[in-house]
């Protein structure tokens, strides 16, 4: 072989080394933090969002995704975005309370719809309100808010006794997700208790909860079939999810892979994953849900009544307590309430 052939075939080499460098030198990870098992329907949207954005990125960004609080309780799932052990993370705003007040007026009583609709509606409404007032929250508690979605409004599920009437609750222990939960059961004469809703199902098997105030997908997704028997549609609340970017993981990326996170970061992506975590009824929870044999209360419109008009004595309570703050939560509540009526008649 000739010197100058040996040379040839040196440097093609060594080019095909350099490509191959920077190709691998042009990949990127975002580890994502999810508190929901594998197979609840939230999980399944990340898995969808995880193959789109490899398939737009040719490869170039990955999502990595670890379920179930894997990465650490879902208490911490916020925290773990803001510090950047997670790159971004799916976390739920009322098991840390008083971080987001503003925020955590989504929760009040009655506010959206019940059903799958109520999901849908919610996402809507908290699309528009985010840039508007939510997203100086989260910035201000460290990271970037993508979006904000809410599960099918809640009600009480109680492994013992059916709720037919306000006295029904008195002394009777629930999981409370939300502090409008908490202060809605103790006004009723329940005792809440706050857990992340990955202790529901161990709490209801020690009987140190008599039950859990969730929405369907809840007892779907962490398998509460047979720890609960009775449900009782009341104070029909919601509970609210984030997802939280670390901004310092958005600010590594490469500019043209950048619109792919903003893309996640739309109200139109906060409406499909609301509708397609909660919005519908996939086959597999159909099934699991119509084998539990759950008691569906009617509850009287009396009781109704009388919860209501508490859920409306608390609302003003709350509202008042955050304006001595200087937080302008009349006005974002009563913009909660005209979008809810708005995108509810839709």
């Amino acid at each position: 072989m000739s010197r100058h052939l040996t040379t040839g075939v040196a440097l093609a080499a060594a080019a095909v080394l350099t490509a191959g460098g920077a190709l691998a030198q042009d990949k990127h990870t975002l580890k994502v933090a999810l508190f929901s098992p594998e197979p609840s329907t939230a999980s399944i949207w990340f898995k969808k969002t995880q193959a789109e954005i490899a398939e737009k990125s040719k490869g170039r960004l990955e999502m990595q995704i670890f379920y179930g609080s894997s990465m650490g309780p879902m208490p911490r799932h916020y925290d773990l975005a803001r510090k950047g052990v997670a790159d971004m993370s799916f976390f739920q705003h009322g098991v840390t309370p008083g971080r987001f007040p503003l925020t955590e007026l989504t929760h009040a009583p009655y506010l959206f719809p019940p059903g799958a609709k109520g999901a849908v509606v919610g996402a809507k409404v908290a699309g528009d309100l985010l840039p508007k007032y939510f997203q100086a929250e989260h910035e201000a508690a460290g990271t970037r808010g993508l979006w904000i979605v809410f599960n099918r409004p809640s009600g009480v599920y109680d492994s013992e006794k059916p709720i037919v009437s306000v006295g029904d609750l008195n002394g009777r222990r629930y999981r409370a997700p939300t502090p409008t939960d908490v202060l809605m059961m103790k006004a009723l004469g329940a005792a809440p208790i706050g857990m992340p809703a990955t202790h529901m199902a161990e709490s209801l098997q020690k009987g140190t909860i008599d039950g859990v105030v969730t929405d369907p997908m809840g007892i779907f997704a962490f398998k509460l079939g047979g720890l609960v028997k009775h449900y009782t549609p009341m104070f029909i609340s919601v509970i609210s999810f984030g997802l939280a970017l670390n901004p310092k993981a958005y600010d590594k990326l490469p500019g043209d892979l950048k619109p792919l996170v903003d893309a996640m970061g739309t109200k139109e992506a906060g409406v499909s994953m609301a509708t397609s975590a909660w919005g519908g009824d996939p086959p597999p929870f159909t099934k699991y849900m119509n084998g539990l044999g759950l008691n569906r209360v009617s509850l009287p419109a009396a009781a109704d009544n009388e919860m209501r008009a508490l859920a409306e004595k608390i609302m003003g309570e709350r509202i008042a307590a955050l304006e001595k703050k200087g937080l302008a939560a009349r006005k974002v509540y009563d913009e909660l309430k005209a979008l809810s009526a708005k995108y509810s008649a839709m």
